[in-house]
């Protein structure tokens, strides 16, 4: 008689390893999660890595803000910020990781410093 084994985290014992996803169904699970977030501001742009992992980047203007909070909002995240600096000069980096399906999701954007007063 064969026994079959499941999977249960209760146990203690450690998840079996997945073998990674083939990039096409990575671009397919990102497309299912443009689609699921068709009523929420969209990227500017995307990358797909065979690392399991998505970048969504979203432009470099003070409403990319609230854009990436709604997407944290969504899918169970929190927005962090913390300064930084890009090719463009100072400024905050704003992101959100969360997981979609098995796929590392992190939404972000550079938000340039706003010139000083006078």
């Amino acid at each position: 008689m064969t026994s079959i084994h499941t999977f249960d985290p209760a146990d203690g014992a450690v998840s079996p390893e997945l073998p990674p996803l083939p990039i096409g169904h990575l671009a397919a699970g990102t497309a299912q999660l443009l689609q699921q977030a068709a009523d929420l501001p969209q990227p500017h742009y995307i990358s797909i890595s065979m690392t399991q992992s998505v970048g969504l980047q979203f432009a470099p203007e003070q409403a990319s803000v609230q854009a990436i909070i709604r997407w944290a909002h969504r899918f169970g995240a929190s927005a962090t910020s913390q300064p930084g600096e890009c090719h463009k000069g100072p400024g905050t980096w704003l992101r959100a990781e969360f997981d979609y399906c098995g796929i590392a999701v992190t939404a972000y954007a550079h938000i340039p410093a706003t010139p000083a007063s006078t």
